[in-house]
């Protein structure tokens, strides 16, 4: 049975969102070049978020003891952080439309948005690596060891995604395919976030462990949920059309054979620009009558209830908190954030 998220959550999570973007607002310089890079490097920073990330780093260093301030600069440079890789994936991917708006590259050329999304992720390091310097000897090595195993792995993770749709790889496992959502969206969705919350909350560089299996369910819940999100008739440029290998795709090549299993394999070997109309619709009908949905469905809700188990046994033990009732409620948060039971 789902539980519900409280409706405090939404008030918590809008007052992280909003002291991490006031606060980011130092960390931008506000000098020239403005038009070529300043301006450009906050265009995404300021366009609504899911701010998931943020809140889990924040509430997380409460629950386990810390001030919000004492956290806030290790907020901001993973937010930044996300926002570099944002605009990277959109170059990537060859989405046009980010948060309601023009995507970077869209909006001010490939050349220029490049530009921009590494000065956010130098930025994100200068920043987090000053966070660091403001810890005890041993939290502060935890705490650089951690980012930089968050950017390998989100990186390879990336890697993978990219490589499997270049190749037209269609012998992806499950296994194979949750290996990378965890690297590339859990790590650093929901693994270092937590890790660094737990971090700087105790000043015990080996609470960073406690929260890893919770923090890697829920990872994996939020990419199986974007991957249902992203077959809707009206999720705009759909995963399908980006030829990604979701856990839908993976399912339903295994589900089909003969003529269809071939006019998959040749749907997805498509140029991306080509991969549209009636083979994308043919794609997403084949995933409901295969059973592909239900499945992802299935495993939604299989890691739901291993996520609050996990929440449970991490958090429980903490003091009573708001931070740590968001903590716990937030397997519940994006599962409602996605529509899903």
């Amino acid at each position: 049975m789902s539980r519900v998220a409280e409706p405090s959550i939404e008030a918590d999570l809008a007052n992280y969102a909003a002291v991490t973007h006031q606060a980011m607002s130092v960390y931008l310089p506000d000098t020239e070049p403005r038009q070529y890079l300043w301006d450009l490097v906050g265009e995404y920073p300021r366009r609504d978020g899911k701010a998931i990330r943020r809140a889990l780093c924040l509430a997380t260093a409460v629950a386990f003891g810390a001030e919000l301030d004492e956290a806030l600069p290790s907020a901001v440079a993973l937010e930044l952080l996300h926002n570099a890789f944002l605009v990277h994936d959109d170059i990537q991917d060859g989405s046009d439309v980010r948060r309601g708006g023009p995507a970077l590259h869209v909006a001010h050329g490939t050349p220029l948005a490049l530009n921009a999304g590494d000065a956010l992720a130098a930025r994100a390091n200068a920043v987090f690596l000053r966070a660091a310097r403001g810890q005890r000897r041993h939290v502060a090595a935890a705490l650089l060891e951690g980012w930089e195993r968050m950017i390998d792995q989100t990186i390879e993770g990336q890697a993978r995604d990219l490589g499997w749709q270049r190749d037209n790889t269609v012998d992806v496992s499950t296994a194979d395919y949750l290996g990378m959502c965890g690297q590339k969206t859990a790590w650093y969705t929901t693994i270092q976030p937590l890790a660094i919350g737990a971090l700087v909350g105790s000043g015990d560089a080996g609470r960073e462990r406690e929260t890893f299996r919770f923090a890697w369910l829920l990872g994996l819940l939020f990419q199986i949920a974007n991957d249902l999100d992203g077959i809707r008739p009206d999720a705009g440029k759909s995963e399908i059309e980006e030829g990604k290998r979701t856990i839908l795709v993976i399912h339903l090549l295994g589900a089909l054979s003969g003529p269809d299993r071939d006019e998959a394999v040749r749907i997805m070997r498509l140029p991306r620009d080509q991969r549209r109309g009636p083979e994308v619709e043919w794609v997403r009908g084949k995933m409901e009558t295969e059973g592909s949905v239900e499945h992802a469905r299935d495993c939604v809700s299989e890691l739901a209830v291993a996520a609050r188990r996990e929440a449970d046994a991490v958090f429980l033990e903490l003091p009573r908190s708001e931070a740590r009732d968001l903590l716990r409620q937030s397997t519940d948060y994006v599962l409602e954030q996605h529509g899903l039971p």
